[in-house]
Order: structure tokens, then sequence, then C-alpha cells
């Protein structure tokens, strides 16, 4: 069984890439925005990163595994498992400033244990990625807002 692998980018003008990691690393925020996140809880912080107890799924396919975050600040995030129902999981986020904002990537590799999953995982990924992007995009909106969309109290601080 061959790994599921991919990449997206996006360039995200007028925000900076500190503001950017921040979204990402906000692993417990997950489920507000990632499709199919039902939870994402940290169990463990410490120097070496976070040890997360997550939750997705979608109609009867439900999933409960572990990842572990590494993080260089602002630079980069690495989330990995090989708990079931993965055979590996690697998530990694890249952060690189622009002239005008920041250049977010992210590459994945998955191979799940059961071949049922895998199968299910390979066909659902065309229609995930850009949901993901898309999310991702509106969450930068919620937490960062334009300036023309903070009440006046807001907009000097």
């Amino acid at each position: 069984m061959s790994s599921l692998t991919g990449r997206w980018r996006l360039d995200v003008p007028g925000h900076d890439c500190e503001q950017m990691f921040a979204i990402a690393v906000d692993i417990e925020s997950y489920p507000r925005f990632l499709p199919f996140c039902r939870s994402a809880r940290i169990r463990r912080r410490d120097a070496g990163g976070l040890d997360v107890e997550n939750h997705f799924g979608i109609g009867p396919v439900q999933a409960r595994f572990r990842t572990r975050a590494t993080f260089d600040r602002p630079h980069r995030l690495d989330i990995t498992s090989q708990a079931a129902p993965f055979r590996r999981f690697r998530l990694t986020w890249l952060f690189a400033p622009l002239p005008d904002g920041c250049r977010v990537e992210a590459e994945y590799e998955i191979e799940m244990r059961s071949f049922l999953l895998h199968g299910l995982a390979h066909l659902a990924m065309s229609e995930i990625e850009p949901s993901v992007l898309s999310s991702f995009r509106r969450r930068i909106a919620e937490v960062y807002p334009p300036a023309a969309e903070l009440p006046p109290s807001k907009r000097d601080s």
C-alpha cells in the first residue's frame, strides 16, 4: 500500500508568519474550522512540543488517535503519528516571509493500517484538500479580521 501524499501552498498578504504559525499551532481550535475534526486536546506540553489526542470522523467512520507536534516557531510545525489507524502520518507546515505577508506551505504523507480506510482516505483526499484550504482562509479572517471590519475601539489598539 503506497502512502497518500500531497502539498498545498497559500500566500497570505497582510499577515506575518508568526500570525500564521499561531493559527497552525493552536491545535485545540482545529475542531472550530477543520473539516471532520471533532476534537483535539493537548495531553502534554514539554520543551520538545505537544502530545495531542485527536478525534476525526464523518458519519460512521470515526478515528481517535494521538499525534506529536514539534516546532521551530515561527518557521515550521511537524505533526506526526504512528498510532492506529495510521501506519504513518506526517503533516509539515512551513512558514516563509514574503515582502507583504507570509507563504504557508503544508505537505502530508498518510498511510493507514487498514486497506479499507486507506482506500476511503484516497478517495476523499481530492475533496478534503480544497476544504482545508478554504477553512484555513476563513480561520485567518476570523482570528485576524481586516482593520475595516474591526469596531472603532479595536482599530486603534
